[in-house]
């Protein structure tokens, strides 16, 4: 039986689940419920914060393994998305880069923007500053 079938025998007012417990009444095993993207409570969507962006490309793309820039796979070395345009919500204008060539692109875009680039994508600057 459901949780609200089981409340219907017994009526309201009482914790279905102590008294499933307390009568030895098996319960199902728990299902995981799929909560990717705007199935979750907490999906914002376009208005999602810089660093959920990356995490959301790493979700749908897996870790990095390899660098595209140096083309080194160094396992000790760790690797990050780092977004091409600034079209951060494209989940495809990411590329697997190195901390080191991961740094130096950043520090290019942060030349050519005058600041930082997490408040260069809240404040909705130019997409197109690579």
């Amino acid at each position: 039986m459901t949780i609200r079938e089981v409340q219907k025998e017994i009526g309201h007012g009482a914790k279905v689940q102590n008294v499933m417990f307390r009568h030895s009444i098996p319960t199902r095993a728990a299902a995981k419920r799929d909560q990717r993207g705007e199935k979750n409570a907490n999906w914002l969507g376009d208005d999602a914060a810089y660093s959920a962006l990356h995490r959301r490309v790493e979700s749908e793309r897996g870790k990095p393994q390899k660098c595209s820039a140096c083309d080194t796979e160094d396992q000790a070395l760790r690797y990050d998305w780092a977004n091409l345009t600034g079209e951060y919500q494209n989940l495809n204008d990411y590329v697997r880069l190195c901390t080191s060539c991961h740094s130096a692109v950043d520090n290019r875009m942060r030349k050519r923007i005058g600041g930082q680039l997490s408040e260069h994508v809240r404040k909705g600057g130019d997409a197109n500053v690579r």
